[in-house]
């Protein structure tokens, strides 16, 4: 069964990168996540300290029970999976490895960590998000 109901919902929060050259930065989380007739859809918007934003959308189409295919623009990038309390994906973009993990921890509460192959500067970089459910928002 694809049971992707913890991560429905508009959620805000806050999450800091670091990178493999020792930089790190803050930014704030603006992420809604909504069922689709044949899987689901996930937006974010990433304001980093520094003025930088940063948009996606991206469409996960079931493939199999747990497993999904990843598009942007309707183009194939990549696959995922959700089992209980974790929904994961990678994807290949502008030849980046990126690979993301979302944790239930309960509460309306999701632990999102993840990675890139390579920054704009060339370098590994990680994250961890710690996002809130917001009521009221569609």
């Amino acid at each position: 069964m694809n049971v992707i109901h913890p991560f429905i919902g508009h959620f805000e929060g806050q999450g800091t990168w670091y990178d493999a050259a020792g930089k790190s930065q803050a930014y704030r989380v603006s992420q809604t996540l909504s069922a689709s007739d044949d899987g689901f859809e996930l937006a974010f918007r990433h304001d980093f300290d520094d003025g930088d934003h940063t948009d996606a959308m991206m469409q996960m189409r079931w493939i199999a029970p747990h497993l999904f295919a990843l598009e942007m623009n309707a183009v194939p990038v990549g696959h995922g999976y959700v089992f209980g309390d974790t929904l994961h994906y990678h994807l290949l973009v502008g030849g980046k490895v990126v690979e993301a993990a979302y944790r239930d921890v309960g509460e309306g509460e999701l632990v999102v960590l993840g990675s890139s192959s390579s920054n704009t500067e060339g370098n590994f970089i990680a994250w961890r998000e710690t996002l809130e459910h917001k009521k009221g928002h569609s």
